[in-house]
């Protein structure tokens, strides 16, 4: 599997580890993205008119004795209006509310879960996902509740269960650890069987945010999601539920997870399954489907393009495929989106020589010679391995405009990016190598700095290699002046 450009420097175990590598670095830096900005973890959060002001200002001792005595009360009323008030106070706690969870109020929270008064269990239930929501510290507190969150999984309250599955979603964001914990309370198996069997919108939704969040890695426990039919169940649902953007959304969250640590036997298994298909009519079928639904479906589209040589022509014999990736491109407004189809893009230029003739054959040199041209350095870095992969894959590099694309690789040169430099260098040996006769260094020739560029790196690089690479560039350029 060709990497997604020609290691200059030095040599590599495998084009396949090259790629691999850079692969594994961007799913690290893509997951973090998306903890933090996305679905790590959510907070439940009240209306303005439930929660009035009372999360505006700070949480005294006093208060604390006022929550703890409206907890172990008597009345009903006043124990759902202290836990109704805790959970509106745990959208944004203070130290005194922090330390109240630590010292007691978990402890008073799981006893409510044992109640057989719905509305007490519902708040005790926000408030426990509240606290999930929150920082480790905090979080980790919640984890008692396991056992206890576990029998309300499959309760036939569909309010009181989802808001079990929520807070399960929460804690499963927390790490490692705690995911095994959720696994090995057997957490997994009325997870699935909501995602499974749910018709219900809300729940699904809740039960795939929970579910991706248990597929993360690491865990002790993912190859038990394929034997329990998981990609299969996700298939089925989301024809069920293609209509419905936020359950759409979230399956391909799900699917995300999957694909993001399957191995080449599991990615076909997800993509047997016909979920990619649905997924694809799902985000063509309109110009202005939200960018939320968006990413979820690419980053999965991403995963499967960086498999295996098959797997990635499997997608880009899908015309649905093609017509996304160039629209992505071409058309968003976002730049999160620009940037998730660029790197499918760079994986599908990896490829096949036909694959990527499929894709210079969609108009897509045009869209990367702009975003090269006009955006910032970490969309032209992306533009720029599918524009090598182009040239060196498809062997193309004659196609490339390359008169307006010099400069813009001269740049490259002159950056601090070691890889931005690396590309810039490679894309230059190209030119002086497949172009016919003096275009090559005549190109170059027609850049103002450009042979500066060059001789500058020459006498800062540490690479031997690329030093004896821009040497031979130096000498060539040069020699065209000796002919003269």
């Amino acid at each position: 599997m060709p990497p997604r450009f020609k290691e200059f420097y030095k040599p590599v175990p495998t084009s396949r580890e090259v790629r691999q590598r850079r692969l594994s670095h961007e799913r690290q830096l893509r997951s973090l993205q998306r903890e933090q900005v996305f679905m790590g973890k959510r907070l439940c959060f009240r209306t303005p008119q439930e929660s009035e002001t009372e999360s505006e200002y700070e949480f005294t001792p006093s208060d604390t004795t006022e929550i703890i005595s409206g907890l172990k009360s008597t009345k009903h009323d006043v124990r759902v209006s202290s836990l109704t008030s805790l959970s509106t106070r745990l959208e944004r706690p203070s130290e005194e509310v922090r330390n109240f969870i630590q010292d007691q109020g978990v402890e008073l929270l799981i006893g409510f879960l044992n109640s057989t008064d719905a509305d007490e269990k519902l708040q005790s239930l926000w408030c426990l996902t509240n606290i999930a929501a929150g920082e480790p510290g905090i979080a980790q507190t919640a984890l008692a509740a396991v056992p206890y969150l576990l029998a309300l999984l499959s309760s036939e309250d569909a309010e009181i269960q989802n808001q079990a599955i929520w807070a399960v979603g929460n804690l499963a964001a927390e790490g490692e650890s705690a995911r095994n914990q959720l696994f090995a309370n057997g957490v997994l198996n009325p997870l699935v069987n909501v995602v499974m069997n749910t018709t219900d919108s809300t729940l699904l939704q809740t039960a795939c945010f929970a579910l991706s969040n248990m597929a993360r890695m690491p865990n002790s426990y993912f190859n038990r999601l394929f034997d329990m039919d998981v990609p299969q169940s996700i298939a089925r649902q989301l024809v069920q539920f293609k209509d419905d953007m936020g359950c759409v959304t979230e399956l391909a969250w799900v699917c995300t997870y999957l694909t993001a640590a399957s191995n080449s036997h599991q990615i076909d298994q997800i993509m047997a399954t016909g979920a990619i298909e649905t997924f694809l009519s799902c985000a063509t079928k309109s110009s202005d489907i939200a960018n939320t639904a968006l990413i979820p479906i690419i980053r999965t589209l991403g995963n499967i393009a960086a498999g295996t040589d098959a797997q990635t022509h499997s997608l880009v014999s899908q015309e649905k495929f093609v017509q996304l990736l160039v629209r992505s491109i071409e058309k968003t407004s976002s730049r999160a989106i620009e940037k998730e189809s660029l790197w499918v893009l760079s994986s599908v230029t990896a490829g096949s020589k036909a694959d990527v003739n499929t894709m210079v054959n969609a108009g897509i040199i045009t869209d990367l010679a702009r975003i090269i041209e006009k955006q910032n350095f970490d969309l032209k870095k992306e533009a720029a391995y599918s524009l090598l992969n182009i040239a060196i894959v498809g062997q193309r590099i004659s196609d490339l405009p390359n008169r307006d694309l010099v400069p813009e690789f001269v740049e490259f040169v002159n950056s601090q990016d070691v890889e931005l430099v690396r590309m810039g260098i490679q894309y230059i040996a190209l030119l002086f190598e497949q172009l016919p006769g003096r275009q090559g260094p005549e190109l170059l020739r027609g850049v103002a700095g450009g042979i500066d560029a060059l001789e500058n790196q020459v006498a800062v690089t540490d690479d031997d290699n690329a030093r004896s690479i821009l040497s031979a560039l130096i000498d060539d350029f040069y020699a065209e002046g000796s002919m003269m």
